[in-house]
């Protein structure tokens, strides 16, 4: 049966420390990550018939949202890479976080960088948190061009949760596999896009078993309960 452990932080002793900042936007980053990555868990599970038309879209939108969130958060591990302190801490941790946490690291170096930028860095420039016009008019040129692309569909239902316009899911999903993640047309989309979506998914797993016993810990060790 699944158990939990609280703590209690007194605010007044993380205001002294000096690693405050880092150790708050881990928190904020981890409550983001860990709902986006639970949310989209749920949406892979097998829906009503009446909600299936929202299931793919919405499995797309909490993939977009966990790229926006780790971009960020991975600017926290990096801080905590160059502070000699804290990582000393992360070098004590459990040896799944230590795990995690090279795993992180290696998104903020060449190459793993590199691969983190397409398939992460831009998703969240260009569709996490924007709705970029150029982008969305080149997708829809390009399905407009293609008779087994040039329809789809918009429902409307009697519960705003049954209402959704798969024709932008579409243009999403070209934006994001041929411009972002160019994904070429010979390739299988779905396989490529599982893969891409897995390994995202699979950094923000990472970042959840760090962040979260690497804060918890430093918590209790620094006496802030």
């Amino acid at each position: 049966m699944p158990q939990t452990q609280t703590i209690y932080v007194n605010f007044r002793r993380l205001n002294n420390s000096s690693h405050a900042s880092v150790v708050l936007r881990l928190m904020m980053a981890f409550n983001d990550i860990a709902l986006a990555n639970q949310s989209l868990a749920g949406y892979k599970r097998e829906q009503p018939p009446i909600r299936r038309h929202v299931q793919w879209g919405a499995k797309m939108y909490f993939v977009r949202l966990q790229c926006g969130h780790l971009n960020e958060a991975i600017r926290i591990v990096g801080e905590i890479k160059d502070d000699t302190q804290l990582l000393s801490k992360a070098n004590r941790c459990s040896e799944d976080a230590q795990l995690a946490f090279r795993e992180l690291i290696s998104c903020l170096e060449s190459p793993g960088g590199n691969q983190f930028r397409k398939y992460v860095g831009r998703v969240r420039n260009k569709t996490a948190f924007h709705y970029d016009p150029d982008m969305a008019l080149a997708a829809l040129r390009d399905r407009a061009g293609r008779e087994e692309a040039v329809r789809s569909s918009i429902t409307r239902g009697d519960e705003l949760a049954l209402w959704r316009f798969v024709a932008a899911d579409h243009i999403f999903d070209s934006i994001i596999c041929r411009q972002l993640w160019e994904i070429p047309r010979a390739a299988d989309l779905r396989q490529e896009t599982d893969r891409i979506s897995d390994y995202c998914s699979n950094l923000c797993a990472a970042f959840l078993t760090f962040a979260g016993e690497f804060t918890f810990s430093y918590i209790q060790d620094h006496g802030m309960v």
